[in-house]
């Protein structure tokens, strides 16, 4: 590659992919070694050697005051940094290197549009839409180069779709087909079309947008564009798998063949997602195990790069305050008087802090007194809810599925689900679930298994369960209930994935069905209960209904519950 002025962008792929782009080069710059091998390493995709040099670099041209030059390198670090899934790190590497650019220096001004486009890209990435707009728009305001223009426009469209404004994203599409860049650019102009025609569906599925995703794979392939036919390959999967079974597959199946060649993990994990739900049972539990493993090997080399980086950027930094040692020797005598004006200023604020955080806890301990009652109630609601409405919608579902059953039996779990109503105002914990609570749990689950529902259990093995307390054991069985009997009444769903793991001392629960969806769901408070009880033990619950078919659930929470 050429030393040649060109403009870095991040250049989104359909869907808000980055490029394989990095910073510029120039002629013009002092000699520096490491900076010349950082470039070797980042044309070869050695990524990890190349930020060491980048970073080397970037300390190099630091102290030569050559701040343009240093802004580059921690703008190519950042970049690096986002491939890896580091994005907090690349967003402060980039905040950083705007720090040092002028925009009063043309140079200087279309980096700092480079700067805010990773920006945008790294807040899209983390599913803050608005922010990311703001910075595309930074990025184009910042520069005067058309192409620029249309790029960013594609990605301000493409958050506005992620973020459901699709009426915003289709004006934009439909404005930059217009454009005279636009159309000379195939590559550019198939893009833009099935970015708008696959919009134009999430918009309203029943819209007949095959002739705009055709004519956008057509050029793709025309170009051998592999990036763009794997864009338009997840878009037809998603435009048939209602209408058209088989096509839907067929497409899937081509996606992930160009996903192999492309070498993309991220897409692979896609092509995963969508088979899994296409498949019949018995491939979809292998796409499944397939997905798990890349998920988990994924999730590895994210943490290795980010403990590697973090501890290069620790190295960095470390030596540069070295350098700085001997010329802050000469400004102690300045620094003690400061600091002794700020001991005092401290001390003020510290006592000023201290009666206000005394007026306010006196303010929240009488708050608490009134909303005490309250949440005895909602707390015995709850109780009622998960404990005796689940197990009777439980023997009513066994009835239910049952061609045949016991009598007896079903009297016996009736008087249990009467017993636990008697003692509903107590707060018991069964401590018996300590034995035996994998099988327990995959009993329970069982119990839903039907003709019309198949459960798939995963990863639930005796071992993940030792170390979990009985309160947190209890909090799974109910929420497991609650959202198996949600399914159930809900979901209109014949497939339900569940998979038990343990992360970083996290007991992690991934829930999916292929049912009509949460967007289209009223569960009332049953997920809203599920949320409490996993909030209660310190977790979390993630729901996913971006561009996805069905309902998924992602419940995290710690082993050890503090003391």
């Amino acid at each position: 590659m050429s030393k040649g002025v060109y403009i870095f962008l991040l250049i989104v792929i359909c869907s808000c992919r980055y490029s394989e782009s990095k910073i510029d080069k120039e002629e013009s710059i002092i000699e520096n070694e490491a900076y010349d091998k950082a470039w070797e390493f980042f044309e070869l995709e050695e990524n990890d050697s190349a930020y060491i040099y980048f970073n080397k670099s970037y300390s190099k041209f630091t102290k030569s005051k050559n701040n343009h030059q240093a802004a580059k390198c921690l703008l190519n670090m950042a970049f690096i940094g986002n491939k890896k899934g580091d994005w907090f790190s690349g967003q402060e590497l980039t905040i950083e290197a705007i720090k040092l650019l002028n925009p009063q220096i043309k140079d200087e001004k279309e980096t700092l549009s480079s700067a805010y486009n990773i920006l945008g890209q790294t807040q899209h990435d983390l599913g803050i839409y608005k922010e990311a707009i703001n910075y595309y728009q930074k990025a184009i305001d910042f520069s005067t180069e058309r192409d620029v223009y249309i790029i960013n426009q594609n990605n301000i469209a493409n958050s506005y779709r992620y973020d459901k404004q699709y009426d915003e994203a289709i004006k934009i599409y439909q404005e930059l087909l217009k454009d005279k860049n636009t159309i000379e650019n195939p590559k550019e102009y198939a893009r833009i079309t099935d970015n708008l025609g696959y919009t134009k569906w999430l918009k309203d599925n029943k819209s007949n947008v095959i002739n705009e995703l055709n004519k956008a794979l057509n050029i793709r392939l025309k170009e051998n564009d592999l990036w763009g036919q794997n864009a338009s390959y997840a878009h037809l999967t998603d435009y048939f798998s209602d209408i058209d079974h088989k096509k839907a597959l067929d497409y899937a199946h081509k996606r992930k063949q160009i996903a192999f060649e492309n070498k993309s993990v991220g897409d692979k994990l896609e092509v995963y997602q969508q088979l899994i739900l296409l498949e019949n049972p018995t491939n979809a539990k292998q796409y499944f195990e397939d997905y798990q493993k890349l998920n988990d090997s994924i999730q590895l080399e994210r943490n290795r790069a980010k403990n590697q980086f973090a501890l290069v950027r620790y190295d960095s930094e470390k030596n540069r305050g070295d350098f700085l040692k001997a010329e802050a020797e000469n400004e102690k005598k300045k620094n003690d008087i400061l600091k002794l004006y700020i001991l005092i200023g401290l001390l003020c604020f510290g006592l000023i802090g201290l009666y206000v955080w005394y007026k306010r806890r006196k303010q929240k301990l009488e708050e608490q007194k009134r909303l005490e009652v309250k949440n005895t109630e909602l707390k015995y609601s709850k109780k009622v809810h998960d404990k005796v409405a689940n197990g009777i919608y439980h023997v009513m579902s066994d009835i239910e599925n049952k061609s045949e059953f016991n009598r007896d039996e079903i009297l016996d779990k009736l008087e249990m689900v009467y017993e636990i109503s008697r003692d509903i105002s107590y707060d018991k914990i069964d401590e018996s679930l300590h034995d035996d609570f994998a099988e327990k749990l995959s009993h329970l689950l069982g119990s839903y298994d039907s003709e019309e529902v198949e459960i798939f259990l995963i990863g639930n093995e005796k071992e993940i369960w030792e170390n979990v307390d009985a309160i947190s054991k209890t909090e799974v069985l109910l929420v497991m209930q609650e959202l198996l009997t949600n399914m159930k009444k809900h979901s209109e769903a014949s497939r339900v994935i569940l998979n038990f793991k343990q992360e970083n001392q996290q007991i992690v629960i991934n829930y999916s069905d292929n049912g009509i969806g949460i967007s289209d769901l009223k569960p009332k408070n049953g997920l809203q209960n599920t949320v409490s009880r996993i909030s209660n033990l310190n977790g979390d619950v993630i729901f996913e209904t971006e561009n996805v078919k069905g309902l998924k659930i992602k419940i995290n929470f710690p082993i050890q519950q503090p003391k």
